[in-house]
């Protein structure tokens, strides 16, 4: 079963790892790619924590800055094992997404006592820094990178879709499936996907697809990869 990886690397590496040791063949065609801000000056020295909100988030800190001393939150256990692997020691997951991260600050930090700095891409789907504000907590913001739509479909999946190949598509993203949908009319192949079973991390990126268009739409129960792969029958 050839299953289509939307997500930019390296994650889109690791995805076609957990395929290959399910039995599936992956095929990496990113839809998105990861660039570094040249530089990232913000200043630590009021900071109680860092809130990352993708792995991204955490290797375009390292690109630019080099400290891992400062307790990372993280959306959820992916992005935590980038803070761990990246070299931080005090990394909390809060195990789902943007407002279970909220819910964690809150649950292990003060208002008031805990200032915070919210590292994210240029283009981010919930703004946890003013819920946080609101709510009582200092936060600064770092935008350290940008998640660039490519210009075409990449060569690969338009080959896989417009023979009819493709069993399934993975979205870990919205802006991935966006830039999908719009590559895919672009190149005239909207038709080809009635065939094919998109499987999404969440309902919002969910919504960068024309649910019409595919034989099938499965969203992740919860939003991580093992949720994702179980929905087109791959447990464990």
């Amino acid at each position: 079963m050839k299953v289509l990886i939307t997500r930019s690397e390296p994650g889109a590496s690791k995805t076609a790892d957990q395929l290959r040791r399910r039995g599936a063949d992956p095929v990496i065609a990113p839809m998105l790619r990861i660039e570094f801000a040249d530089e990232i000056e913000v200043g630590l020295s009021r900071i109680s924590a860092l809130l990352f909100t993708s792995p991204n988030g955490v290797r375009a800190w390292l690109s630019g800055r080099s400290e891992t001393d400062l307790p990372a939150f993280c959306v959820g256990d992916a992005t935590a094992s980038a803070a761990t692997d990246a070299g931080f020691t005090k990394v909390r997951s809060a195990g789902g997404d943007a407002n279970d991260l909220i819910a964690l600050c809150e649950a292990r930090l003060m208002p008031g006592r805990h200032r915070l700095l919210h590292l994210h891409g240029a283009h981010t789907a919930h703004d946890i820094a003013s819920t946080l504000q609101a709510r009582g907590f200092e936060v600064d913001e770092a935008v350290i990178y940008e998640a660039v739509a490519e210009d075409v479909l990449p060569a690969k999946a338009e080959r896989l879709i417009r023979r009819r190949e493709l069993a399934v598509a993975l979205f870990h993203s919205p802006r991935a499936a966006i830039a999908f949908t719009a590559l895919v009319e672009d190149a005239d192949l909207t038709d080809y996907l009635n065939t094919v079973i998109a499987v999404t991390i969440s309902g919002a990126a969910a919504k960068g697809l024309v649910r019409s268009d595919w034989a099938a739409v499965k969203i992740a129960e919860t939003p991580n990869e093992i949720d994702m792969l179980g929905r087109i029958g791959f447990d464990g």
